[in-house]
């Protein structure tokens, strides 16, 4: 069992939320890898690239929040306590490559 979690923009809006990636119990955070053609600043491939995004977006600027999968929204700084308390979950499975320690997947997954 997983959660979700998405950058939603803070306004109404005909756009997409932003996959960030899903939280499984006894596995490390999987962040989902973004390069979105029309926004050159969604190029996450690291965990520092995704968490210079969120703050930038989410704190600085305010225009997304961060929301889990049942609606919630959850704050940037609780988001990154959450990634890094599951730092020492199990590494590995078959789709995620480990990049600086953490897991990421180019696919699409729920």
């Amino acid at each position: 069992m997983g959660t979700n979690y998405y950058a939603v923009r803070n306004r109404p809006t005909t756009g997409e939320p932003i996959h960030i990636g899903k939280s499984s119990m006894g596995w490390r955070f999987l962040f989902q890898e973004q390069d979105i053609w029309d926004n050159p600043e969604v190029h996450w491939h690291t965990a520092r690239e995704v968490y210079w995004w969120l703050e930038k977006y989410t704190v600085e600027s305010n225009e997304f929040v961060i929301m889990n999968e049942y609606d919630e929204v959850v704050t940037f700084e609780d988001f990154k306590t959450l990634v890094e308390r599951k730092q020492n979950e199990k590494i590995h499975d078959e789709h995620a490559k480990l990049v600086e320690g953490y897991r990421f997947d180019s696919e699409l997954f729920c």
